[in-house]
């Protein structure tokens, strides 16, 4: 039986002007997206409409009919699974975007104190008394599956469960580190190149061999649409690589 989606999002779309490219992208490239999409704007005058959320409500969305055109996941899994669907067309394709980093992020107002190390700060978890520690849901979340697999390599994941608190994505692991009741997480590098996060505590940034690559995957689904075509190859353009340099993002080879 097919799910209905939600109306709010049915609602959205009708509103949504047909030419308009519609985009599906995980929320820890929220602030990139969003410069990217200005730039866009700037240079071709036109932008595309942008979500953000977890990769995994966005592959059920899809299959369920969400009229997405393009779909930036937080992993390749996402757009294995995309490609055995009926949504993925003749004229549908795709390739690495961007490679994630993993960060340690411990906020101004944390129980740990001020390490000066991600030494000094792991061993401050693992023998101290904190209250929380913060990072996306790893049964559905790429940086949540990092964070996992760093803690276990940092001897950390044997944590209690009530010292854990998951977030649906990135992006909410983030906004519980900064809500004062979380003393650390671990979140995408990406969030830390903002001001307002660096200003409110330190981090560290996490070795990548601790985890399996965070590799992040552009899916045009609408290969027949111009204005898509044209965001999704702008998306691999200088400029982008730019920003998405800039926010601390590594380049496909």
């Amino acid at each position: 039986m097919r799910r209905a989606l939600p109306l709010c999002l049915l609602l959205w779309c009708q509103e949504v002007h047909a030419e308009t490219t519609l985009v599906a992208a995980a929320s820890n490239l929220t602030h990139a997206m969003t410069e990217i999409n200005l730039a866009y704007e700037r240079e071709h005058g036109r932008k595309a409409a942008l979500s953000f959320g977890s990769s995994g409500s966005f592959l059920w969305q899809l299959v369920f009919g969400a009229p997405y055109k393009i779909f930036i996941s937080a992993g390749e899994p996402y757009i294995d699974r995309l490609q055995r669907t009926r949504r993925w067309q003749a004229h549908s394709e795709a390739r690495e975007f961007a490679h994630g980093r993993l960060s340690l992020y411990l906020p101004e107002a944390s129980k740990i104190g001020h390490p000066g190390t991600l030494k000094e700060a792991l061993n401050a978890l693992k023998y101290g008394a904190f209250r929380k520690m913060a990072i996306a849901n790893p049964s559905h979340a790429p940086y949540g599956k990092a964070a996992e697999q760093a803690l276990r390599n940092a001897g950390l994941w044997a944590l209690k469960r009530d010292q854990l608190l998951l977030g649906e994505n990135a992006a909410q692991a983030m906004q519980f580190c900064l809500s004062g009741s979380v003393d650390a997480c671990l979140v995408p590098s990406s969030f830390l190149k903002l001001e307002r996060f660096a200003a409110q505590g330190v981090s560290f940034p996490i070795p990548p061999v601790w985890h399996e690559p965070i590799v992040q995957y552009l899916a045009l689904l609408d290969g027949e649409s111009e204005a898509s075509r044209l965001f999704f190859d702008y998306l691999s353009s200088p400029a982008a690589a730019d920003i998405l340099k800039k926010y601390g993002y590594g380049l496909p080879h």
